[in-house]
């Protein structure tokens, strides 16, 4: 059995979606096979997000970024009485649905009680 060894990179893993890798993997004069899933290169404990090296070509590559997928606990967002599927605080429009209705409306994309009212008449 091996032995791991911790080089002091981050190794966060991520995999490559099917259309990053066949936009990647056929270049003209590719330096790599763009691989299913790859690990962060950047030094363990980095801020921000990860970065891994997909293919190479003349003096150009291409990386794959992403960020960490994480949790957070939270009331949802129950503003003006509306019950938006997001959590509270959230950025930008309420994604709300009617539930106090004979069957669920929604959801629907919405600033205010008064924007989704409208939005309701014209339905």
């Amino acid at each position: 059995m091996g032995v791991s060894i911790d080089d002091g990179a981050c190794g966060a893993w991520q995999s490559v979606p099917d259309e990053v890798i066949g936009r990647f993997d056929g270049l003209p004069g590719a330096a790599y096979e763009v691989p299913d899933e790859v690990t962060c290169a950047l030094e363990s404990g980095h801020p921000d997000k990860h970065m891994a090296v997909l293919q190479g070509w003349g003096n150009q590559e291409a990386w794959l970024v992403w960020s960490t997928p994480a949790t957070v606990t939270a009331p949802g967002c129950r503003t003006e009485g509306l019950t938006c599927l997001l959590s509270a605080g959230h950025v930008g429009r309420h994604h709300v649905i009617m539930t106090d209705v004979v069957e669920d409306e929604g959801p629907y994309w919405c600033n205010s009680r008064a924007d989704l009212e409208m939005q309701r008449a014209h339905t």
